[in-house]
């Protein structure tokens, strides 16, 4: 099968790849390269890619492909809330726009990297499960949320989209992402000499991406 997988040159992307590839599929990548040359430790070998803006992709890069792995994204909440008409831009727009560019091309699985983040503040001491009410709090979970909805939209017989909750914390990349949750927890520490804990410490996630509470930057920082 040839897959062409978005984000292939990123913290999830770069461990991906070569498994898709030790599958037996056919890798093809497409990425802005912004975390290119995060490397950590020996520099990883890359899928045959190209280096495009998501929201400069057109029919050309999903022609011949047989299925689309969508891992690209302007990814976390602090991101997202900087500049949030870019990541509305990026990971809602043109998140649909590859969507529909791969359907016509007639690609019949889309699997869409979403977050567990969807989920927002649910409150309670209880577990969330998958069909739980979804009450994003942030720009980055709120983009999320619309691309499911618009995938639901787009679904039919011959257009299959899966929608991938994920957690937090993956472990080791060979590409480092500083700025998510655990790894910007750690960095902070090292460099101030502060924990620094982006909500008041009650918000927990499980493993499978059920959880409770709400994502980090959810609530005002505090220090332990």
């Amino acid at each position: 099968m040839r897959v062409l997988l978005t984000g292939h040159q990123g913290y999830l992307g770069t461990v991906m790849a070569p498994v898709l590839t030790a599958a037996g599929h056919e890798v093809v990548g497409l990425d802005a390269g912004l975390f290119a040359d995060c490397v950590l430790g020996p520099a990883p070998a890359d899928p045959p890619g190209r280096r495009v803006d998501l929201r400069d992709v057109t029919a050309e890069h999903v022609a011949g492909v047989d299925a689309v792995i969508h891992l690209a994204a302007l990814s976390n909440d602090p991101l997202g809330s900087l500049a949030p008409e870019l990541t509305y831009d990026i990971n809602h727009h043109a998140s649909v726009r590859l969507a529909r560019l791969a359907r016509d091309a007639g690609v019949q699985r889309f699997l869409y990297a979403s977050t567990c983040s969807v989920y927002g503040a649910a409150g309670g001491d209880g577990l969330v499960a998958e069909d739980a009410p979804l009450r994003p709090v942030t720009p980055y979970a709120e983009s999320k949320v619309r691309v499911e909805d618009d995938l639901h939209a787009l679904c039919d017989g011959d257009f299959s989209p899966v929608y991938m909750r994920n957690a937090t914390a993956f472990g080791h990349s060979p590409r480092l992402r500083a700025d998510i949750v655990l790894n910007n927890l750690v960095g902070h520490a090292l460099l101030s000499g502060e924990v620094l804990v982006l909500s008041d410490g009650t918000p927990w996630r499980g493993g499978g991406g059920a959880g409770r509470g709400g994502g980090a930057g959810a609530r005002p920082p505090g220090r332990a």
